[in-house]
This record gives structure tokens, C-alpha cells and sequence, in this order.
């Protein structure tokens, strides 16, 4: 199943890319905890838990043709986790994993802002899977920042708030983070 996902993706890039004019964009996340919560497993301790990620994604950007500050696309990402499989999310999935997939539309607004920079507005939503592909759950992220272009690559700095689902067998768990990301964005 992952290859074939890998291969489907692969060819979509690939087709994409050959057809038109592109910004390609790659991020290094790491978002920070900021709460947890499920109502669907027993006892779940609401106090403060580490849940934190680190994460690489990769978007293919295109402009909108009425707004050329407006850009959207696909994205692809791969997810480690500092200590998920550890956790009470073992109540929720038996199998799942400290690492995993993320496929979903990104979107980004910019406008000019000082010198040779510009603000930036970036939300992704997608799904996610830690579980061997056996269950598929929500992403939704919103991040604002600021890029810096050099010749023809864009410097990306965002911060923001995002909400992970994790769902299995009508159950889920919340988990809300903090993240922050550097990225750079080439124009092709």
C-alpha cells in the first residue's frame, strides 16, 4: 500500500510539473504541544502532554490566474513524533506508529511587506496516518510569517496553530500544537 501511494503521488508530481510553471516549496516543521483531549477513551488524563512532531513537507504551488499573490497546491509530508506510541493513543490504536504520512491542499497568500520581504499566510488542511495506512484522520493548519527572496529562492519563516485528529473506530483524540517552520521556495 505504501508504494502504491508513493508511486500515485510520485506520478501526479511528475504530471503536474511537466505542464506548468511551479513554485516548489519545502518545510521543516516542529510543532509544539499546546493541549489534548478525548472524549471517546476512559479516563483520558487532561492534564498537559508532549505529543511534539517534527515534520518535512514538500508543496507544489501554483498561482491563482486572478490573483498571482494567491498560490495552491498539493502537499506531501513525513511526520516523526518524539514519544506517540507511548502514550494513551495506544487506547485508540493498538498499531500506531511514532512516524507517518501526510497528504493534503495547501494554500498561501503573500504581499509585499519591507525591503526584499513579504508576509506570508499559509494553511494546510490534509489528512495524516500512523497506522500503517489502516486509518486515515484530519489535519487543519494556519501559519503566518514572513519570507526573505534571494536570487530566486524565497526564505520562509511561519509560526501558527494546528489541530490533529486521531480517529479510529468512531473514537479521537485532539491534539492542538504550536508549530513552527522554516522552509525555502523555488520558483521552476
Amino acid at each position: 500500500m505504501k508504494k502504491q501511494l508513493f508511486l500515485i503521488m510520485s506520478l501526479l508530481i511528475l504530471i503536474a510539473s511537466i505542464n506548468f510553471s511551479f513554485d516548489l516549496i519545502a518545510l521543516g516543521n516542529y510543532g509544539i504541544t499546546n493541549s489534548s483531549t478525548s472524549l471517546d477513551i476512559n479516563n483520558w488524563d487532561e492534564t498537559f502532554k508532549k505529543y511534539d512532531y517534527t515534520s518535512f513537507k514538500v508543496a507544489i504551488m501554483y498561482p491563482a490566474e486572478d490573483s498571482p499573490e494567491m498560490l495552491f497546491g498539493p502537499y506531501f509530508g513525513y511526520t516523526i513524533y518524539d514519544n506517540i506510541d507511548q502514550t494513551q493513543l495506544k487506547d485508540l490504536n493498538s498499531i500506531i506508529e511514532s512516524t507517518g504520512y501526510e497528504l493534503g491542499l495547501a494554500t498561501m497568500y503573500n504581499t509585499e511587506f519591507l525591503f526584499n520581504s513579504k508576509f506570508n499566510v499559509l494553511a494546510l488542511g490534509g489528512i495524516h496516518t500512523e497506522d500503517q495506512f489502516q486509518s486515515l484522520s484530519t489535519v487543519i493548519s494556519l501559519n503566518l510569517g514572513l519570507s526573505y527572496k534571494i536570487a530566486s529562492f524565497n526564505f520562509l519563516f511561519f509560526g501558527g496553530y494546528e489541530s490533529r485528529y486521531f480517529t479510529t473506530d468512531n473514537k479521537m483524540v485532539t491534539i492542538n500544537y504550536i508549530p513552527v517552520s522554516l522552509g525555502m521556495e523555488v520558483l521552476f
